[in-house]
């Protein structure tokens, strides 16, 4: 199984990527960098196309709220929106997150992550075109496509596993916060301590790796309305552990 971290951002010089083998109970690291880097590309490309499975695991909205487009549809400038602003800007997955975990994610209808959101779109598209492949959303461990994608929260993971450390995404003075999440996940992924001095992006990206094995186990909740969530996206979260 090959699982690949994407850490969205609107500049593909800040989105960060981290490919790894999933082979008995652990991750081993297969490349990792930015995507405007074309071997970061090329080596993604060529993995996808001839992995047995694989599974892209995605830190950004995948989807916008529902209630946001059928307000919209219609708006005429100048006119009053009678929907709630939470209902309008938030998804269903940022409330159940949020409830479960006391961690709001960024509100795709409300905020610049948007601009991250389309441009993690656009480079799906590109991967289904450069490796022939529909990728379509997963909504269980055991999806039947050969290759497939989820919505992933690096913030929630770590809330759930001992909590999120000050300032890890600062470049330089994020240094020792990011060794003490290494440190967390040895035995998962050993190699993470080597991405410490890295790019904070791309230590994310490796996080995202870590979600998506926590998808791949059964051990993320599942949306309660399906439908709602297709149409939305849904970030696929484990519960906080009792020490949280």
């Amino acid at each position: 199984m090959i699982l690949l971290g994407l850490d969205a951002a609107s500049d593909l010089r800040k989105f960060g990527v981290v490919m790894c083998r999933w082979t008995h109970g652990k991750l081993s690291l297969l490349a990792h960098g930015t995507l405007d880097q074309t071997s970061i590309r090329d080596a993604i490309t060529q993995q996808l196309r001839t992995a047995d499975r694989a599974l892209l695991a995605i830190d950004a909205p995948l989807g916008w709220p529902a209630a946001l487009g059928q307000s919209l549809a219609a708006h005429q400038a100048g006119q009053g929106i009678a929907v709630a602003q939470n209902t309008l800007f938030r998804r269903a997955t940022d409330v159940s997150v949020h409830q479960r975990t006391g961690k709001l994610p960024l509100e795709v209808g409300a905020d610049r992550i948007a601009r991250a959101a389309w441009q993690a779109l656009s480079v799906l598209q590109q991967l289904r075109a450069a490796t022939g492949h529909d990728i379509p959303l997963a909504w269980a461990p055991d999806f039947a496509d050969r290759i497939a994608a989820i919505e992933v929260y690096p913030g929630a993971l770590l809330k759930a596993t001992g909590g999120n450390p000050s300032g890890y995404k600062e470049q330089v003075e994020g240094v020792a916060a990011r060794a003490l999440i290494a440190t967390r996940f040895a035995e998962l992924a050993p190699w993470l301590g080597n991405l410490v001095d890295q790019r904070a992006d791309v230590f994310d990206a490796a996080l995202c790796t870590l979600a998506g094995i926590d998808f791949l186990r059964g051990e993320a909740i599942p949306p309660d309305e399906v439908a709602l969530a297709r149409k939305e996206g849904w970030a696929w979260v484990r519960p906080l552990t009792p020490h949280t």
